[in-house]
């Protein structure tokens, strides 16, 4: 079997993040207009998670630290965020989208599917069906992969 060469596969994986942002999440379409594309990324990094807290929030939406305080102050202002702090350790702030939000959202995803249904008719039927068993393939084998921190699967890349 021919050897893999593991950080061109990762390379190649990672490549297809910036293509979909590009072709179907940058667009500043409901609920998004008017925001700015840090308060667009916070907002879609919020809708994985119930909560975050700043700084995994920060890296989760590519934002700086410094960037993260002023993004959140601007989506708390427009109802979209709450931010509470943790009771356990009080120097800990924690971030949720508000039910507002969340209902805008889950108000927007047929519409949005129906836009990304569209972005997709040029494809043919068999260009459709690569693209499904390619995209199941690929969460089936993510999938398989533990959580750890990206730093440990660099080292063990390098020890290879």
């Amino acid at each position: 079997m021919e050897k893999v060469d593991r950080k061109t596969v990762v390379r190649e994986l990672m490549s297809m993040h910036p293509l979909f942002r590009k072709k179907f999440l940058n667009r500043p379409e409901p609920p998004f207009e008017g925001m700015s594309k840090s308060q667009r990324h916070v907002v879609m990094a919020l809708n994985l998670y119930p909560a975050m807290n700043m700084g995994q929030l920060a890296v989760e939406a590519n934002v700086s630290l410094q960037q993260i305080t002023k993004t959140v102050n601007a989506l708390e202002d427009m109802g979209y965020v709450h931010r509470y702090i943790d009771r356990a350790n009080r120097r800990q702030i924690w971030v949720s989208l508000s039910e507002e939000c969340q209902e805008i959202i889950r108000s927007t995803c047929d519409a949005n599917d129906g836009l990304l249904v569209e972005s997709f008719a040029s494809l043919s039927d068999e260009d459709m069906l690569q693209l499904q068993e390619a995209v199941r393939a690929v969460l089936r084998i993510v999938n398989k992969m533990e959580d750890r921190p990206l730093q440990d699967l660099t080292a063990k890349e390098d020890k290879k």
